[in-house]
């Protein structure tokens, strides 16, 4: 065996015996239950503040992202590619997703997400169709015109 692994495990010992020196033998494992307690309650008040956080991030990129597909959309409409039917799939989709009637509330969190995704694989998509060569054009490098005179 290691030496590093058992020099650990002497000085874990170590650090037990000043812990139940510290709290006490017959109440160290309340202390320990009580630890574990604390670290919970202190990841739970984390993560749900993540949430709330989360969810206007997620509609703040939802919102820009529809942007940017919308406006490459029109891009790639007007150099004569698909990209205008998109434009209304993708939003009449988002407005089914995320609209919600007055005095409803708010639309849940997994909508948005669901509007997120929906809206970067449009995004992505339109970019692909603006950076795609166009048609007819001769796949490959130019040619070459080394050795004419």
């Amino acid at each position: 065996m290691r030496r590093e692994t058992i020099l650990g495990i002497w000085i874990g010992g170590a650090v037990l015996a000043v812990a139940l020196y510290l709290v006490g033998p017959e109440r160290f494992l309340d202390a320990c239950l009580g630890l574990i307690d604390a670290i919970d309650d202190a990841v739970h008040e984390i993560a749900f503040g993540m949430g709330a956080r989360a969810y206007g991030i997620v509609r703040a990129a939802a919102i820009a992202i529809y942007v940017v597909f919308a406006v490459l959309a029109l891009l790639s409409s007007q150099r004569g590619r698909r990209g205008f039917g998109a434009l209304i799939l993708v939003s009449l989709v988002l407005a089914f997703l995320v609209w919600s009637p007055f005095g409803s509330g708010h639309a849940s969190f997994g909508r948005w997400l669901a509007a997120l995704l929906l809206v970067t694989a449009g995004a992505v998509a339109m970019t692909q169709r603006l950076t795609a060569p166009p048609a007819g054009y001769p796949p490959g490098p130019p040619p070459s015109y080394r050795g004419r005179p």
